[in-house]
């Protein structure tokens, strides 16, 4: 099963590349209303790992998608938040 997060540039530009085609763009439109070469929107889509984030930002802005900072916590607690003795005495028990 896929990761729900965008966790790599291959990642986000499926996501950028579905958001596009849902709103029934092409590349050259994307580009031209984000201001950017059709070439970076290529990329992109593509996963090209070294995408201006400026740049990306104005993609997903002409595509009505927004980061919010909510999708921008950590997935796991911090170390120091986990109770080690918890989860040691979980494993022993299920052993």
């Amino acid at each position: 099963m896929p990761s729900p997060y965008l966790t790599s540039p291959a990642a986000f530009g499926s996501a950028v590349r579905a958001a596009r085609r849902r709103a029934g763009l092409t590349q050259s439109d994307l580009a031209r209303r984000a201001g950017v070469g059709r070439r970076f929107v290529v990329d992109v889509e593509s996963g090209h790992p070294r995408a201006e984030l400026g740049k990306a930002l104005a993609l997903l802005e002409v595509l009505d998608v927004y980061l919010a900072p909510a999708q921008l916590t950590p997935i796991a607690p911090r170390l120091e938040d986990v109770d080690l003795d918890a989860v040691l005495a979980h494993c022993l028990v299920g052993s």
